[in-house]
């Protein structure tokens, strides 16, 4: 599902991390379909890398 243009409420809502802050758990599909969730990483180095409208019509 593709966010809507322009602003919506929950990126408005979300708070700034700074620093050093813990990131929020949160879960994705992975390109195989599967789902992956950062609280299954915890204690690793992760990278995370988002490709604004990539594979998408827009």
């Amino acid at each position: 599902m593709a966010a809507p243009k322009g602003r919506n409420k929950i990126a408005t809502e979300t708070k700034t991390l700074k620093v050093g802050d813990v990131a929020p758990d949160f879960t994705l599909r992975a390109h195989d379909g599967s789902e992956v969730t950062l609280s299954a990483y915890r204690g690793r180095r992760v990278v995370l890398a988002f490709f604004a409208f990539a594979f998408t019509n827009t």
